[in-house]
Formats: C-alpha cells, structure tokens, sequence
C-alpha cells in the first residue's frame, strides 16, 4: 500500500508593509458581501482524498489443440475453456490539496513601520512568513496518470510456428463410364486437389515438433550432439534455452495460456461536511466485467471517520481579525470495503475536519520566521 506523501510548495515572495508598533494589520474573511480593499490575499485549502484502484485482468484462453493435449501428453494444467476474471490487485490513496473558497482571507495594513514577507503557493496557499529562498522550498508539479497495461490475449495460431504447411494434396479416385465394344466399363480416374489438413492431423505434427525438440535439447545436454565444439558455456546455454522457450511455445497450442493485464483507476472525493462518519459508494465491481457502472453488482465503499484530533476553534471569527488564520487538520481513518471484506485501511489528515487558529498580529513585532504545511495551512515552525 502506498502511502500518503507531503508535497512541498515553493511560494513566491509578496511584500507586506506593517504600519502601526501595536497592531499594524488585520485580516478579513473574504465572501460576497465583504468590501472591496486593497491587500494580500490568501486561502486555506482543502483536502481532497484520491484512491487509485488497481484491476488485474486474468484472461485463461485454451490452446487450439487443447482436445488433443491428454492423447499425446500427460499434463494436468491444461486449460480446457476459455475464461476472463477481474480482481483487485492494489489500492493506493492519497490526498491533494484544493482551494476551500470558503476560506479566502485579504490581509489590510493601517500604517508603515515593519516589512513583512509573506510566502504563497501558486495556488495562493500561505506557505511561509519571511521565509528565504532556500527555505520555501521547490514547485512539485506532480501528474497524474491513468496506467493501462492491456495485454495481448491471442493463442499463436498453428500457421504461424508449424514447420509444415497447413495444407496438403489429396488424391481421390473416380470412375468414368466409357463405352467400349459396346459394353459400359468404368475407368478409374485420379484427381489431385488441395485441402486444409484435419486439426487432428496438424495436433499430430505439432507433438512430433515438440518431442523432436525435446530429442534435441536432449542431446544437448549429454554431449551426444557434438555439443564439445560450441565455443563457450553460454552458446550452449543460450541454445538450450532457445529451445525450451520454442517447446513452451508449441505446447501453448495443447494448454494454452493464463494472461494478465493491469489497468488502474482513479477516484476522486471532496469531504464536505465535518460528521463524525461518512460513507461514499465510489464504484461497482465484478469479478466477470471488472469495475462497472451497474449498481446490481458489488459496491466498494469509502468510509471515513473523522478521528477529532484538532483542539475546538480558540478565537471569534470577527470582521476584522488582528492576526493570521491558519488551519490546524483533523486526522481521519479511511477504509475501503466491499460486501465481503475490507480491501484497504489508512490514516490522513483532512483539512477541512479541523479547527481555525489565529497567529496574533502582535507576534510580528519582532523579527520572526513563520512556516506553515501550505497543503494543509497549518503551522509548521515559528523562530526568530
């Protein structure tokens, strides 16, 4: 199981004039009511939880000689009908940040005393307060991407590798009346047409391939094929392996072949409300169609218990604040389960189950470095 990884957003630099020696800026709630002003503004994000489903598809496809195979093997995996199964191979989930737009704030200066250096994430995230370059970090522009690793399902036909023709020459004989001396006499007539062999006949020319074969490599490994004269171990190695991977191949036409192909899914989920519990259906699964749309098959379901781990809100959300809102992030156990079992279980941190919490304007009359987690908007360090 994958785990949940911090990304780090490198900010860039913005410039805020503090103006008074007591309190020289405040903050406001942004909504659609709020007046107009000039200053910084700033959001909050939200978390958004990610679970990438990886489906493995097992394809058993039967050789075209699989009614053959127990005439001239003794072999007990052939695979005698043609069958296709999905499963759930991996989960992984993950979160990523996103604007909570119901968490933007404008910071307002009243005078012009001490400089202060905010640090935003291009996604406006506060990342930092007079932080340098080297400490905001690098961009980590991760993407995301769907794998689809289909593979080919197909048997090799028994023209492709047969060492003799799919066709032969088939004499029939017919008689012609003819009159001679007045008597009617039949006279035999051959006639050469070509068919397409019997599959019991092409079964028989591949098991005589696969036991020459055998003779072959055999004789490779005790010598008896002049196997002194090869000019080093690895080209008799090499040889050997050759044909053991053409006999493999040969056989597939009397088992055939079990193949596998992966194909990963993405889900997406945005918590909205902060309850204790939630449940989401985020697909439906088959072990005959894979994940489908049909809601009479099983239902995989996220549930999420929010862990209440954040202190309650410790300050009134005024108009005009004097200080910094930042977030400080609930952790939340995340389960996947199906009707049957719980594929999946995992910790996070959820943004918007925490608290708000306010770094007093007063705390920037002395020279101090702020940083904040910008994928959560919660506190990180505080030195001088």
């Amino acid at each position: 199981m994958k785990h949940f990884k911090i990304v780090k957003l490198t900010g860039f630099f913005l410039f805020f004039v503090l103006f008074s020696c007591k309190t020289s800026f405040y903050t406001e709630k942004i909504s659609d009511s709020t007046e107009k002003k000039n200053g910084i503004i700033y959001a909050l994000p939200k978390t958004k939880i990610i679970a990438d489903i990886e489906i493995t598809k097992k394809v058993k496809q039967k050789g075209i000689f699989s009614d053959f195979t127990h005439l001239y093997f003794n072999t007990k995996n052939a695979i005698m009908k043609n069958e296709t199964k999905y499963f759930i191979s991996d989960i992984s989930i993950t979160t990523t940040p996103i604007l909570d737009s119901s968490q933007i704030y404008r910071i307002v200066a009243s005078g012009n005393l001490n400089p202060l250096l905010l640090n935003l994430s291009k996604e406006n995230f506060i990342s930092g307060i007079n932080l340098n370059d080297i400490q905001a970090g690098k961009v980590n522009n991760g993407q995301n991407s769907e794998k689809n690793n289909d593979a080919k399902t197909n048997i090799s036909d028994y023209a492709d590798i047969s060492l003799y023709s799919v066709r032969e020459i088939q004499y029939d004989t017919l008689y012609k009346e003819v009159l001679k001396d007045s008597v009617m006499i039949k006279i035999p007539v051959i006639r050469k047409k070509e068919v397409y062999k019997s599959k019991a006949k092409q079964a028989k020319e591949t098991a005589n391939i696969i036991f020459n074969l055998r003779d072959d490599r055999y004789a490779l490994l005790t010598g008896e094929n002049d196997g002194n004269n090869f000019p080093d171990g690895n080209a008799l190695k090499t040889m050997i392996k050759e044909l053991s991977e053409l006999e493999k191949k040969y056989m597939s036409l009397f088992t055939g072949k079990e193949l596998k192909s992966k194909k990963t899914y993405r889900f997406e989920y945005i918590p909205e409300n902060n309850s204790d519990s939630i449940k989401k259906t985020l697909f439906y699964f088959s072990e005959k169609k894979g994940i489908t749309k049909d809601t009479s098959e099983m239902p995989v379901t996220m549930k999420i218990i929010n862990n209440k781990t954040a202190p309650e809100e410790i300050f009134e959300n005024k108009k005009e604040i004097k200080g910094i809102v930042y977030r400080i992030p609930n952790k939340a156990s995340i389960k996947l389960v199906s009707e049957k079992n719980e594929l999946c279980k995992t910790s996070v941190f959820i943004s918007q189950f925490g608290s708000l919490n306010l770094l007093p304007s007063s705390l920037f009359k002395d020279k101090i470095t702020v940083e904040f987690y910008p994928e959560y908007g919660s506190l990180k360090r505080i030195s001088k």
